[in-house]
Order: structure tokens, then C-alpha cells, then sequence
């Protein structure tokens, strides 16, 4: 892919830089985004009268230790528009061109704090990406866009890149636990009761920006072997280029579904997440996920 870039751009007679942005719920690492070159902006977080800042004065461990002991479950607060134009305006001034890709539009206002923002500098440099999804979903997507940049490809062909990846994207997390969805307000104590006592493994998914039900498994065994055969119905051949998996502070389960990934499938690489505080405040403690890209 590097070559195939390389030799486009030369023809053109440039190098273009780019700016690879995202948000704190994209969910890698603070020192993975450094390392990777990623810029990110953090949403906040509100326990009753403390605010945090994610990914910064916030760990994850931190998070779910707080919203296990809270009786209400946390708040969190978008980016702003102020935080991008500074971000935005610090690399036009370095002459490099921005891309952004986001959080779903639909949970967050942070893409249209960041929209605004553009609107206020009033660049065409600045390109951004309604990624349509959230956590390691938007993770994943951020990865192959920055994987993109660092082969030499130009602002045309990242964006025509997210695009598709946009498009093709792929999110099931199956819950632990329904406390976080009583405690919301989304679950009655009755139902949740119920469904404690059935051993019911809510399974969500993002489609079309928007968190829905998916599934409603008996036991993690079954809720894990249903996600596989939805993977299965992407991949028939079992042959996978990448796919992630995430947790919410439950190593042990993320290692029962890459186990049972690698049982199932051949696969080039396999990213694993954790759940940050944006999906993990109405995911609960417990929760892992899966997410790839379509083939179809």
C-alpha cells in the first residue's frame, strides 16, 4: 500500500502532512494515540460535583471503581467547539492538513462542536468524519485511517479510506450486568430482577449511529457463540484481516472470545480495547464487545 501511495503523490509532486484527530471515546490508549502520532479531544465526566477529564485525569480503572460505589450513574459532557478551534487552528498553523473522525453524531454533540469550529476558522483544510458509531468501533476505524496516512496516502484518499470503513463498520457489545440500565432509568427493578434470575446477557449493537438491541442471550456462553455467527455470516471462509475486541474491566471474558475467535476463524490481527467511560456508563461494568468490518 506504502509504494501504491508513494508513487501517486510523487507524480503530484508532494507529500501532503496530515493531522489524524479523534476523541476520547475512541478508546486507545492515551500513549498509543502518542505513539501513533493521533491527537485526540477529551469529553468529561461528571460524578455528581466532580468533573473529570477522560482519558486524562480519568483512568479507566479509576471510572469503574467510582460508578460501582455511585448510586447514580455518571454524566458525561461533549467536546466543545472552543477545544477544537485551538486544536484545529494549532496544526493549520504548522501548515498540515486536518482530519477528523468522531463519535456518532447521534450521542454525542462533539462531530457538530467540531463542525462549528470549522465554520469559525473557515478552512477547506479541515475535513471531518461523522463516524457513525463509538468506542473501539471508532478505535478500529482510527487505526486503518492512521495506518492510511503513514503508507503516504493524500487527504482524497483517507477520506474516500473512512468512507467505506464508515460504511462497513461493525459493533456488538453484550452487557454483564443490568444495574446500569436500572440505575438509568432504561430497566425497571422488576425487569431487571427478572432478567438477573434468568440470566438474560442484553447484546447491543450500532446501527445507523444509534445504540440498539440486538440480541438477548441466556448466559455469556450463548450470547459469545451468537456474536461469533454473526462474524461467521460476514466471513463464511473464516479469514479475517482485522478485527477488535473490548472489555469493561473484565480481562477474563476478553480472553474467552479471542480464544474462541482464534478457534474459529484465521485472522491477521486482533486489537484489543477497553471500554472507556462514554459506552461503559450504560454498558456496566462486565461488558465486552466485537467489532470488524463487513464485507458486505
Amino acid at each position: 500500500m506504502k509504494q501504491k501511495f508513494d508513487k501517486a503523490n510523487r507524480e503530484r509532486g508532494y507529500i501532503m502532512k496530515i493531522t489524524l484527530i479523534t476523541d476520547s471515546t475512541c478508546d486507545i490508549a492515551p500513549e498509543v494515540l502518542k505513539e501513533k502520532g493521533i491527537l485526540f479531544a477529551p469529553l468529561k465526566v461528571l460524578f455528581k460535583d466532580q468533573e473529570f477529564i477522560d482519558k486524562i485525569d480519568l483512568t479507566n480503572e479509576a471510572f469503574y471503581k467510582m460508578m460501582k460505589e455511585a448510586k447514580e450513574l455518571p454524566t458525561t459532557s461533549q467536546v466543545n467547539p472552543g477545544e477544537f478551534y485551538e486544536l484545529f487552528s494549532t496544526e493549520l498553523a504548522k501548515g498540515n492538513d486536518v482530519i477528523g473522525v468522531f463519535l456518532s453524531s447521534e450521542l454525542s454533540g462533539t462531530y457538530n462542536s467540531a463542525v462549528v469550529a470549522k465554520e469559525m476558522l473557515g478552512s477547506e483544510r479541515i475535513h471531518l468524519i461523522d463516524s457513525r458509531t463509538v468506542s473501539f468501533a471508532l478505535g478500529l476505524i482510527v487505526i486503518q485511517l492512521q495506518e492510511a496516512i503513514a503508507s503516504g496516502a493524500d487527504v482524497a484518499q483517507v477520506l474516500e479510506i473512512a468512507n467505506q470503513l464508515t460504511k462497513r463498520s461493525q459493533l456488538y457489545g453484550m452487557l454483564d450486568t443490568l444495574e446500569n440500565l436500572k440505575k438509568g432509568g432504561r430497566l425497571s427493578s422488576g425487569t431487571a430482577m427478572i432478567g438477573k434470575m434468568l440470566n438474560l446477557k442484553p447484546i447491543i449493537e450500532v446501527k445507523e449511529g444509534i445504540v440498539n438491541m440486538a440480541e438477548k442471550a441466556r448466559g455469556s456462553r450463548k450470547g459469545l457463540s451468537w456474536m461469533l455467527e454473526q462474524v461467521r455470516g460476514q466471513y463464511p471462509e473464516g479469514k479475517i484481516s482485522e478485527i477488535a475486541i473490548a472489555h469493561a474491566n473484565n480481562l477474563e471474558k476478553l480472553q474467552d472470545i479471542k480464544q474462541l475467535i482464534l478457534e474459529n476463524f484465521e485472522v491477521n490481527k486482533i486489537y484489543e480495547f477497553e471500554i472507556g467511560t462514554v459506552v461503559g456508563t450504560h454498558a456496566g461494568e462486565g461488558a465486552i464487545g466485537i467489532t470488524y468490518f463487513k464485507q458486505n
